[in-house]
């Protein structure tokens, strides 16, 4: 759901991103080559203004920016920035600002409507005991991410970001000891883990993505030898 809104302004264009209570969003926010060196921001407001509340900002390219539940990342090989937002309550709804400050001339920025929904389909947590060899996870998911990509990330270990494992759309899909396989109808999709060893421990997400990456469930997997 993005369209056109360019704008003498310096308004770009306008997305919606759906988060789940509990969970966290990956948002992608992209802007042009001659905006490279620029700061990059993300800010919320109902109105953009110069002014915004600035919920995380950042000089700093190819590298992680950190503050409270955000975290931002300036992909300038890309040309886009990644901002995280974690631990998503309701209060988190509203309108946000992707932004590149421009000095002496009007910044770029591109709306933001972010929508968290508590949905009864999936679990915020769930803990998952498994032995060394083989371990297959249920991620449930709502009904209207049927036709979405199914993805599964392993956590950092400060949960500063969360690394791809396996991604899929509708179909089975294989990513070293990772596969995936959707059951279309079913409302749900199964990951399972070969060559399982105890460095496999941590803590996983279930999640879908679409323009944007929606982590509704954690999974907590503690592998023993036992």
């Amino acid at each position: 759901n993005i369209f056109s809104l360019v704008s003498l302004t310096g308004c770009l264009s306008c997305f919606k991103v759906t988060g789940y209570s509990g969970g966290t969003v990956i948002i992608y926010c992209h802007y042009s080559i001659e905006d490279r060196s620029h700061e990059k921001y993300f800010c919320k407001g109902p109105k953009w203004t110069s002014s915004c509340d600035k919920n995380i900002t950042t000089l700093r390219k190819n590298t992680w920016q950190h503050s409270g539940r955000f975290s931002l990342y300036d992909n300038t090989g890309g040309n886009y920035f990644k901002v995280i937002i974690r631990q998503l309550t309701r209060q988190d709804d509203g309108t946000y600002w992707c932004g590149v400050d421009k000095p002496n001339i009007p910044d770029s920025y591109t709306e933001v409507e972010l929508n968290v929904k508590k949905d009864d389909c999936c679990e915020k947590s769930v803990t998952e005991t498994a032995y060394l060899g083989e371990a297959t996870i249920r991620c449930n998911y709502s009904e209207d991410h049927e036709y979405r990509t199914k993805y599964f990330c392993k956590e950092s270990n400060d949960f500063k970001t969360c690394v791809d494992m396996i991604s899929a759309y509708q179909t089975t899909a294989t990513a070293g000891c990772f596969s995936v396989s959707c059951n279309t109808g079913e409302k749900f999709y199964t990951v399972t883990i070969s060559d399982l060893t105890e460095r496999n421990t941590g803590t996983y997400w279930c999640g879908v993505a679409t323009s944007h990456i929606s982590l509704i469930t954690q999974v907590q997997l503690q592998v023993t030898g036992k």
